[in-house]
């Protein structure tokens, strides 16, 4: 059965990349069909109240795999930097969190096939996330007023970025914005926790006490397989988007700070090689430090901002009107 269920999903997510009616054409993407939310996508999976919503259904477009045909990881079991090491490549990258003195890694070799991991590190409750299609790599505080919940995939995409679900109201999330877009907790944000970028090997030396996401998933998935191709180097997209900001290439990956009404991007390469970096902002200046492939952004008195990686285009598209970069 776990066979029978890797090959469907591998088929389904190989449908959603190059099947034309899938929204995918190797020339372009604003003159194809592409299947669009509709009332029945939710009538027989997701209950999601679509009257309370700050974005239009027709922006949202089918995926392919439906509800929780990505499945999260709900109950996240984790091995040695030892045992990984045996299984994952030093130089695979991942994200690192680390709270209240506890570290764990996330490999994207395993999160690309699941894009979300609803975890509890250092007593904190937590969503790791990430969307393939717009490199985003966000964790969040899945504490919400209503109390704790866990998020899943809903195979649904707003601007070519992941839409979340939460299993308490079944409200759908931009990941990118970390912000409830349909259903009954439209407006409300999540917060932010503060991730790392980084390899294997990294993670060893920073945290050489951390535990590593285990391939034990409970799901047979052809881990190490990237089912994307080359999309994070080309200068395609497997879904039409609405920004046409060409300050930057559009896949360029920038490191995310999300201020109070404004969010802040660093090329992530050209900070990498500066190794420093200050940005004027309503807020006060913000300094950038990378170290070891680590970034750190701190507010004038020192206070550590949690930060976050996305693609340019995914940023540019989400925070058009609020958007500070910096450039070197």
């Amino acid at each position: 059965m776990e066979l029978l269920e890797t090959l469907k999903n591998l088929l389904m997510m190989l449908v959603a990349l190059f099947s034309p009616t899938s929204g995918v054409n190797p020339e372009t993407t604003t003159e194809i069909d592409l299947p669009t939310f509709k009332q029945e996508f939710l009538s027989a999976d997701l209950q999601t109240n679509t009257d309370k919503r700050s974005i239009e259904l027709d922006q949202i477009l089918n995926g392919g795999p439906g509800k929780d045909g990505i499945p999260s990881i709900d109950a996240p079991k984790f091995i040695s930097i030892n045992e990984a090491l045996k299984t994952e490549d030093a130089e695979t990258e991942g994200l690192a969190v680390s709270i209240n003195g506890e570290s764990r890694f996330y490999p994207y070799t395993i999160l690309v096939w699941h894009e979300i991991v609803n975890d509890t590190l250092g007593g904190k409750d937590i969503s790791v996330t990430f969307c393939p299609l717009c490199g985003s790599g966000i964790v969040f505080d899945r504490n919400l007023e209503s109390g704790v919940t866990t998020f899943g995939v809903s195979g649904l995409l707003w601007e070519s970025n992941l839409l979340m679900f939460d299993r308490a109201s079944e409200t759908l999330w931009s990941q990118a914005k970390g912000e409830a877009v349909v259903g009954e907790k439209t407006g409300t944000k999540l917060v932010v926790i503060d991730s790392d970028l980084i390899t294997l090997e990294t993670f060893v030396t920073t945290y050489p006490d951390g535990e590593v996401l285990s391939r034990d998933t409970g799901h047979t998935r052809a881990y190490g397989f990237y089912p994307y191709g080359d999309y994070e180097q080309n200068d395609q997209y497997i879904f039409p988007i609405s920004n046409t900001d060409t300050r930057f290439d559009g896949k360029e990956l920038m490191y995310v700070v999300p201020l109070v009404n404004a969010s802040a991007a660093f090329p992530r390469a050209a900070l990498l090689e500066a190794g420093s970096a200050s940005l004027l902002t309503p807020e006060g200046t913000l300094y950038a430090r990378a170290d070891s492939g680590v970034i750190t952004v701190t507010k004038e008195d020192g206070t550590v901002l949690p930060g976050y990686h996305e693609m340019w285009f995914s940023w540019a598209t989400h925070n058009g009107e609020s958007g500070l970069v910096w450039t070197r």
